[in-house]
């Protein structure tokens, strides 16, 4: 289920990306798939694949989220290595052992389930519902540094799902559920819950890529209007890109060192 095919922003928003390019000639996102598991038995979900994305990449993974009672949490209790999730109080399902039962309309049950691969997931994740009753239904994402990367395990991918991603307040990117299906209809399928749930094509691990444009500012949301659609999102993993001034002192520093070792030569002579 990978596929090594990048997609510039313009092949994939249409007409939104007339405004975003506008302020960005340059193609400004660009996406793969591909994951690995994170256990034999896949309950941890997809994580970034080291053979798709080098460097020094920094994984949330919501693990370290603890339910005291109930079986959700706010964000803000787990470890963002970093990052800030606002609002504080988007929910994390925790203790779901099949469905997780969120509060629905009216105070009726909903059911939503977890996500699943090729093995069903049953660590903690980030779930956004439709209905505002259930919790949140839009989380951004602020990350320390600008960076050049963010993957995700994408789960029971619907058309409704969002992402975006800004650099200062400026949109470089967005897709959604329909936008990645389209891009790969032998690999990523949409489907109606709750065959999407344990369709590994409906739940596949995404690779976005900045292509002409870094961002610091990832928007995961909801925007349909089914309230027994939510976004499920595991496993968030960023690359953040080295300051300037790091590269040129890393660049100076060796440049001194290779004179140095140059004029050591040359008294040994």
């Amino acid at each position: 289920m990978k596929s090594t095919q990048a997609f510039s922003m313009a092949a994939v928003v249409g007409t939104i990306a007339a405004t975003t390019l506008s302020v960005n000639p340059a193609s400004a996102v660009s996406v793969t798939l591909g994951g690995v598991k994170g256990n034999s038995n896949g309950t941890t979900g997809l994580f970034y694949n080291p053979n798709i994305v080098s460097g020094n990449v920094t994984t949330i993974d919501f693990n370290d989220a603890s339910a005291t009672s109930g079986n959700k949490v706010n964000v803000s209790s787990v470890n963002q290595k970093g990052a800030t999730y606002n609002p504080g109080d988007a929910v994390v399902v925790v203790n779901h052992n099949g469905n997780a039962i969120l509060p629905g309309p009216n105070n009726t049950a909903l059911g939503v389930s977890p996500f699943a691969g090729p093995d069903k997931n049953t660590s903690p994740y980030l779930t956004l519902p439709t209905s505002p009753s259930q919790g949140p239904s839009s989380v951004t994402i602020t990350l320390p540094k600008l960076s050049d990367y963010f993957g995700l395990h994408w789960g029971s991918l619907d058309a409704t799902n969002q992402i975006e991603f800004f650099n200062g307040g400026t949109r470089v990117g967005l897709f959604t559920g329909q936008n990645l299906a389209d891009l790969f209809p032998n690999n990523i399928v949409v489907q109606p819950g709750p065959q999407n749930q344990d369709n590994p094509q409906s739940n596949p691990y995404i690779n976005f890529f900045a292509d002409g444009q870094l961002f610091n500012e990832v928007v995961l949301s909801e925007t349909g209007s089914d309230v027994s659609v939510a976004f499920e999102t595991d496993n968030h993993a960023f690359r953040a890109v080295p300051e300037p001034l790091t590269i040129l002192g890393s660049g100076l520093a060796l440049g001194f060192g290779a004179i140095f070792k140059k004029q050591q030569s040359r008294r040994r002579q």
